[in-house]
């Protein structure tokens, strides 16, 4: 008897503490997950508040694209430098390169174009658009089933763009900006669908550099066809500009990565929804734009709409299909 309570006292405290190590470690990452998924929503958030900010320093949107993904592209190849990942074939390459040539490049200039004449928040509640377009594209192919909860969250997007547009013509808004912001949103669900190939076989270190390298290249020929790029010329345009490539892509994106890494790509999409969150109050707080109440009542049935989409993604993501979407970089 002596002996089974020995042997029971030496094997509960080895049991306990090696479960609860464990249970230690997997909280341990699931915080560094979410952390990094919100500190990649804060990083993307914050890029239409230093465009404008670049815009007053006297750079055009076409030479801030093309400074930031340049800048980009060199902090990235430097990483997979780094980091050495599993190079595919080369069709997966061109791809990669493609996607950011025909389809981040064209995004991005879209975005930057509708920032240069709406504000900042209504930019960016336009292009969270884009996870209803891939939802409707998806059912108009087939791959999805119009179930109640699509259709619900369909309608509100649908329904929290017209509020947004009712309010913001109503003061004055600018119509061509508004449908710049729209079709950077529709370009981007473009993008996202086009991509789930390439996503499920680049490493998305690798993808990120392929995609930066081929956005760059698209403004760069820009640049040469004679489209005004209105490149920094000072000190701080460089800076903003800088500051952009560094926070406001490299850092959000490799965060995106790591959060993805430990949290799955469905708990970081829900969580990348405190991206216009973040937009929205920046640009209340340091720009002074305020959402009139349509507006607002349209971001909230926007917003809400995004996180419908995205709620039974936790049980079983479609590979590759919107629950993968958070691979794909942001504005």
């Amino acid at each position: 008897m002596s002996d089974h309570l020995i042997q029971v006292d030496v094997a509960r405290p080895r049991r306990l503490p090696e479960r609860a190590m464990t249970l230690d470690a997997a909280e341990r990452r699931r915080r560094v997950g979410v952390a990094a998924c919100l500190v990649s929503a804060a990083g993307f958030g914050v890029l239409p508040i230093l465009g404008k900010t670049a815009f007053d320093a006297g750079v055009g949107p076409l030479g801030l694209l093309l400074t930031r993904f340049g800048l980009a592209a060199l902090v990235f190849w430097g990483v997979v430098a780094a980091v050495r990942p599993a190079r595919p074939a080369l069709r997966w390459l061109l791809a990669g390169l493609l996607m950011g040539f025909a389809g981040y490049a064209v995004e991005a200039a879209l975005f930057f174009l509708a920032l240069e004449r709406i504000d900042a928040s209504l930019t960016e509640l336009l292009l969270y658009a884009y996870p209803a377009l891939v939802t409707a594209a998806a059912v108009a192919r087939g791959r999805e089933r119009l179930s109640g909860r699509l259709a619900g969250a369909l309608l509100l997007a649908s329904g929290g763009l017209v509020a947004v547009l009712a309010g913001s013509l109503a003061l004055g808004g600018d119509v061509a900006g508004f449908a710049l912001g729209l079709s950077a949103a529709a370009v981007y669900a473009g993008y996202v669908l086009a991509g789930e190939r390439v996503v499920a076989v680049v490493h998305p270190l690798l993808l990120a550099a392929l995609v930066s390298t081929g956005a760059a290249a698209a403004f760069t020929l820009a640049g040469w066809a004679g489209a005004p790029l209105n490149l920094p010329a000072t000190g701080s345009a460089w800076g903003v500009v800088g500051l952009i490539a560094l926070a406001g892509t490299v850092v959000p994106m490799a965060a995106l990565f790591v959060g993805i890494q430990r949290v799955g790509a469905p708990t970081a999409s829900i969580l990348s929804t405190a991206e216009p969150v973040v937009t929205v109050a920046l640009a209340l707080l340091l720009l002074g734009e305020a959402l009139s109440p349509v507006e607002a009542l349209g971001a909230l049935a926007v917003l809400a709409a995004v996180r419908l989409l995205q709620a039974p993604a936790a049980a079983s993501p479609p590979p590759g299909g919107v629950g993968a979407e958070p691979e794909l970089a942001c504005a």
